[in-house]
């Protein structure tokens, strides 16, 4: 009988603590992308990259031109070449191909941190921000849906709004998905 009693008041213990904990939470929302495209800040990096990126583009195309240039005029003068010469300019479109290549691949590297160098800062004063708000609402938990990790959430939670204005941010046209 002590035994019951005990167990029972042991069980109303953990379910007491656990409707408290469950009271105390409280989940927010945000989709931190959508907050990064708002922020002016965030233009002015998508210029410099795009700067970069055509940079880049030029250099290749330059190089694809050469490229293309020079296997044009040996296979127009093949047949008047010596074995040894043509060989030569063979292995000279190879090694230039190999440039080529080592340019994409280096250029997508650089290109991928140059953005992430420059993200860095705007989605650490995001993340200030809505560490405030959260605090300033009473939120345990946030949650970016911003890749859609999120299946369902009831609106009230979705703290997009309150960081927004805590940053001071206006709306503005965002681009199309996919486009």
């Amino acid at each position: 009988m002590k035994q019951t009693k005990l167990l029972l008041v042991l069980l109303l213990v953990v379910f007491s603590a656990f409707s408290v904990q469950a009271q105390k939470s409280k989940i927010g929302v945000i989709n931190i992308g959508e907050i990064l495209l708002l922020m002016p800040e965030y233009d002015s990096v998508q210029v410099a990259y795009q700067t970069k990126y055509e940079s880049i583009q030029s250099d290749l195309q330059m190089m694809y031109s050469e490229f293309q240039q020079k296997q044009q005029e040996l296979a127009q003068t093949q047949d008047q070449l010596t074995p040894i010469i043509k060989g030569m300019k063979m292995q000279e479109l190879e090694d230039l191909q190999k440039r080529i290549e080592t340019l994409q691949k280096g250029a997508q590297a650089e290109l991928d941190g140059f953005e992430q160098s420059e993200i860095k800062p705007l989605l650490d004063k995001i993340r200030v921000s809505i560490k405030e708000v959260a605090k300033e609402h009473g939120f345990t938990h946030v949650i970016n849906n911003s890749q859609e990790q999120v299946i369902y959430f009831e609106e009230s939670f979705n703290i997009f709004p309150l960081v927004k204005k805590k940053m001071g941010l206006k709306d503005k046209v965002l681009p199309a998905a996919g486009k």
